[in-house]
């Protein structure tokens, strides 16, 4: 089936396929029993389908704090899913110091990168990993580079898993058919869907055509819930996410 004659309308686009398979700074968080693959990025775990990276997602708010910087006027960070995110030092947290962000390796438009600076919280993600950086006087302090910034696509509240949703290229010649692998980020969990609905976001037309080259291309992501469609047939299924908010990806110039 050609993609192009997919129907998108009512904000829900069915996709086809198969199964294939913080607040506290010093707050510190018990390790015990968050495993490594899901705190890592994603240089230390092998999941299948990962043309999509599925680790080091992370969002960012600024520290107003007044002493002397790098000890002060950075960021507090953290993992989106998880409850303690790994810091510098070893330790996990609710949330992670860092000095600053480099953005140095996201080569965007200037506008853009103004427009990713000036947002806070839920409406931007990105994702890359914790540096080391030394201070003259100050010892050791970790620093956030980025590889990649998502935007959100509207301003509707990010209620639920963040995941991304991506095209696994199986075709199917019947319904329900899980084309659509629902990736979770920041933890080594994979499941398919078979349809999604991004009608709760209130997102323009020409997002929703935004989103749906993400999903067929590099994946988007998205935060909501997965639900069962009951049919009186019980091998037919759906599987839907029902999105609450997606980001769409900032592109490199």
């Amino acid at each position: 089936m050609n993609k192009q004659s997919l129907n998108y309308k009512a904000s829900i686009i069915p996709l086809l396929g198969a199964i294939i398979v913080t607040n506290g700074f010093f707050s510190k968080v018990s390790a015990q029993n968050i495993s490594a693959p899901e705190t890592t990025d994603s240089v230390a775990v092998s999941v299948k389908n990962q043309e999509f990276p599925q680790w080091g997602y992370y969002m960012a708010r600024r520290d107003f704090r007044k002493c002397a910087s790098p000890i002060c006027g950075g960021y507090f960070i953290k993992q989106v899913n998880l409850k303690a995110t790994p810091c510098l030092d070893g330790v996990f947290r609710s949330e992670c110091y860092v000095s600053a962000i480099d953005w140095s390796s996201l080569k965007v438009s200037p506008y853009e990168l103004v427009k990713i600076q000036n947002d806070e919280g839920s409406r931007v993600i990105l994702r890359g990993n914790i540096v080391p950086v030394e201070f003259p006087g100050f010892g050791e302090f970790g620093n956030l580079r980025v590889k990649e910034a998502f935007y959100a696509a509207t301003n509707s509240p990010a209620k639920g898993t963040f995941v991304g949703v991506k095209d696994n290229g199986i075709r199917c010649i019947t319904t329900p058919c899980f084309s659509t692998d629902n990736l979770v980020l920041n933890k080594p969990k994979i499941s398919q869907v078979s349809s999604i609905d991004l009608s709760q976001t209130g997102a323009t037309q020409k997002q929703l055509d935004a989103a749906t080259s993400e999903i067929f291309g590099q994946g988007l992501i998205a935060v909501g819930k997965t639900e069962v469609v009951e049919n009186v047939d019980p091998t037919k299924r759906d599987t839907k996410f029902v999105s609450t908010q997606f980001y769409l990806r900032v592109e490199p110039n």
